[in-house]
């Protein structure tokens, strides 16, 4: 992995079928061995689902995917490689993965957000419909984030 500077080269993707696995794999390093979520909960088993990513090279350093439940899209299994956080990389994969959504006509997307999450999303729009509640020790938000909002926050 490049080291903190070289971080800003990093480009954000739609997920190629040919990084499915390695994007699989960490998100399980990220959400199964850093917040003791369990494994059977990563997978998305919805065949409306689009994902985005950050590569180094092979290697995926960053993930966002979002899926459609009856009428809604969700938006989650957000993460960045702990070495590369804060740097940005969070704000640009959100921001591209959104606007991907909202441009092909979604208006609304629902998301379930810890802390760092929900200081991203309420910047770029989003705000907050729910009180926080307990998953797996740690606390999660319930948010939406509606295109107009998005829109105005971003351009």
């Amino acid at each position: 992995m490049n080291n903190k500077q070289n971080s800003i080269s990093y480009e954000v993707e739609q997920l190629n079928q040919e990084f499915y696995d390695a994007a699989i794999l960490f998100i399980e390093t990220v959400f199964y061995n850093e917040q003791n979520i369990p494994k059977e909960l990563l997978l998305l088993e919805n065949d409306h689902q689009k994902w985005w990513c950050i590569r180094n090279s092979d290697e995926i350093v960053g993930t966002v995917a979002a899926w459609k439940i009856k009428s809604e899209w969700h938006w989650g299994r957000f993460a960045i490689h702990k070495k590369l956080r804060g740097l940005g990389l969070g704000k640009r994969i959100a921001i591209k993965s959104l606007d991907e959504l909202f441009q092909i006509g979604i208006e609304k997307v629902i998301i379930d957000a810890r802390d760092i999450t929900v200081e991203i999303v309420l910047k770029l729009g989003g705000e907050i419909t729910g009180k926080k509640t307990n998953f797996y020790g740690s606390f999660i938000t319930p948010m939406k984030i509606q295109k107009k909002n998005f829109i105005y926050k971003t351009r």
